[in-house]
């Protein structure tokens, strides 16, 4: 449904380029729950804002491409790039932004927030307020909230309850493709499981697709189908979730599997040394070279190229392919 070719994003800034995505390559399926991973800074939700056409400076495309396969309601399929996938947000493509605490417009009631999403060529706005009011209610009564966060304010919610109000807008109109960035952050652990149960049960009822953003490999081990993990604005390895976490190829990808806390294991976990590159002034080489305890004379100086090592799984490391032979 989705397609990134060589897409390069950059920050435009007074104090240089950011390269905060550089040459990512990736293909998002129809129904399937896509989980992407890295650390702070790494490009994860410059990704995911360039994948909803929120272009604004100083971000910009510097080069590459991104298409999206778009139904036009007559049983077929048109190819959409940037400038025009945002005329179809919210019922093609929704976002579920990161940060509900500051999201939502405080000085609105939520029940406007709704009427405000829904889109102006869409059937339920010819049928006026009273009708989106009923879809709204109807909906959050099968999500389980009660009728009246309608005429509540966001300071009167707790950050549950404005992280599942979140969710609401962004399916409502049953959406083809949904992205969630960081949709648990903030929260405490029960709160989160029950974000994470209501984005997977309305992605199972749905059949749409939701690309996940977070930092938690526990998150990403528990709903998503496939998983692309991200450093420094690189996509250094990505495929089914099950062959990542039982074979992490990407010496990055091992050490974040290996961070994670296991019951009955009280041993330290340890963390990874260093930190990630400038992105104004990138090394040469691989980007993890100078954290990476595999690393090789060339790897500080010849970037890995993507590869393919098993079934839809890829990996970007100089430890698998000729250079390695």
């Amino acid at each position: 449904m989705l397609r990134l070719r060589e897409l390069k994003c950059h920050y435009h800034t007074p104090r240089g380029v950011v390269q905060a995505v550089d040459g990512v390559s990736i293909s998002i399926q129809p129904n399937e729950v896509l989980g992407i991973a890295g650390e702070s800074g790494c490009g994860k939700s410059t990704l995911l804002k360039v994948l909803y056409d929120y272009l604004q400076p100083p971000l910009r495309i510097v080069s590459g491409s991104y298409e999206a396969d778009f139904p036009d309601g007559d049983g077929k399929v048109k190819t959409i790039g940037p400038g025009e996938i945002r005329e179809h947000w919210w019922e093609f493509i929704s976002y579920i932004p990161q940060g509900s605490m500051s999201v939502l417009n405080p000085v609105i009631r939520i029940e406007n927030q709704f009427f405000d999403a829904v889109p102006k060529r869409h059937p339920l706005k010819a049928k006026g307020k009273e009708a989106i009011r009923e879809r709204v209610a109807a909906y959050l009564k099968e999500l389980e909230l009660p009728i009246e966060v309608l005429k509540s304010y966001p300071h009167q919610l707790s950050g549950g309850m404005k992280q599942r109000v979140l969710v609401a807008l962004g399916t409502f109109l049953h959406p083809q493709i949904v992205l969630a960035d960081e949709p648990t952050t903030a929260l405490d652990v029960v709160v989160q499981k029950g974000i994470l149960l209501m984005l997977i049960e309305l992605q199972q009822q749905m059949e749409n697709t939701l690309v996940v953003v977070s930092h938690d490999m526990g998150v990403h081990y528990q709903i998503s189908d496939r998983l692309a993990i991200m450093y420094a604005g690189k996509l250094v390895e990505y495929g089914p979730t099950d062959a990542i976490f039982n074979n992490p190829l990407h010496p990055y990808t091992q050490m974040l599997i290996q961070s994670l806390p296991r019951v009955g294991d009280r041993s330290q976990r340890v963390g990874i040394s260093g930190r990630p590159p400038n992105l104004i002034d990138p090394p040469a080489g691989c980007r993890f070279a100078a954290r990476c305890p595999k690393a090789m004379e060339h790897c500080a100086h010849q970037e890995p190229e993507l590869i393919q090592m098993g079934p839809d799984h890829f990996v970007s490391c100089h430890l698998y392919g000729e250079v390695a032979s």
